[in-house]
């Protein structure tokens, strides 16, 4: 998981004035017109949110608001897709965000209500509450809430991870196979808790297979510059390279995305920087001299 910068809050008030109103359909009156007193009691429970880091509570579901004003914020989120009134909301959020922040694969292009809207409705346009994500990740999560709306997932905008390496890759080459598994590690020093919900996380994603799923592919991209350098230096230029590519890769995306992990521990396997990548990766001396 990566943490995310959480987003500003400056258009609270103004999204809900904008968005929640009254409106005739077939004839029918629906919506609800927002009051002044409802905006602030509204607003106050973003912060009552904030304030919580994110965490489930029955005071965040606005008991004494009137359902018609929860509902009807419940369905102001259908307002931020695209040539809609919330549509900069949604523009904002994604802004900056290449990789889903789960899982560092695919592409954030959904959503998701850290807690469900359909538990917490007065929080399904509050931005702190909207976390990107691609389409996996986001549709596994949301099999898996419980009555409460729980997850037992870590909050991309507040639980802040420490400096520590807590995802694992551990490598394994056979009969010119490179295999790899991804684990968490249960014993780092994450505040007391995280490193079971991360495994949580983690499993239920089904994130170890879909990172081994990757690491062919990816390996495959350095297949010349491994080569390259295996024969002007050896095994230390393959360590080399292996870990200057997972110091870079930490740096353009964060230390425990799945790439640079794999590349520290192939960094650390002797059967693949002694020459085993060879057998994984082969490549014709015109391929190199060609270049």
């Amino acid at each position: 998981m990566k943490n995310l910068p959480q987003p500003p809050r400056g258009n609270d008030r103004a999204d809900l004035r904008a968005s929640i109103r009254k409106y005739n359909y077939k004839k029918e009156s629906r919506g609800h017109d927002i009051t002044h007193a409802e905006v602030e009691q509204i607003v106050s429970l973003y912060d009552l949110y904030e304030g919580g880091g994110g965490v489930a509570s029955e005071a965040l579901k606005g008991a004494a608001l009137p359902q018609s004003l929860k509902d009807t914020v419940h369905a102001a989120y259908l307002k931020t897709y695209p040539d809609r009134i919330l549509y900069p909301l949604r523009e904002l959020l994604f802004k900056g965000i290449e990789k889903c922040p789960i899982c560092g694969i695919g592409v954030p292009d959904e959503l998701d209500h850290h807690l469900p809207q359909s538990v917490f409705k007065l929080l399904a346009i509050h931005t702190r509450n909207l976390v990107p994500m691609c389409h996996d990740c986001n549709t596994t999560k949301r099999t898996i809430f419980g009555e409460d709306g729980l997850t037992g997932f870590l909050h991309p905008y507040y639980d802040v991870l420490p400096a520590v390496d807590f995802l694992i890759a551990r490598p394994h080459l056979q009969d010119a196979a490179l295999s790899v598994t991804f684990e968490i590690d249960l014993a780092c020093a994450l505040p007391n808790g995280w490193a079971a919900r991360l495994g949580t996380q983690f499993a239920t994603l089904g994130l170890g297979k879909r990172y081994g799923r990757e690491v062919n592919s990816y390996i495959a991209s350095h297949a010349v510059a491994l080569h390259t350098n295996y024969r002007a230096s050896g095994q230390a230029g393959v360590r080399s390279l292996l870990r200057s590519q997972a110091r870079y890769e930490a740096a353009v995306f964060y230390r425990n995305h799945w790439r640079p992990v794999l590349l520290r521990a192939l960094a650390d396997l002797d059967a693949f920087t002694e020459g085993g990548f060879a057998d994984v990766l082969p490549v014709t001396d015109e391929m190199i001299e060609g270049l």
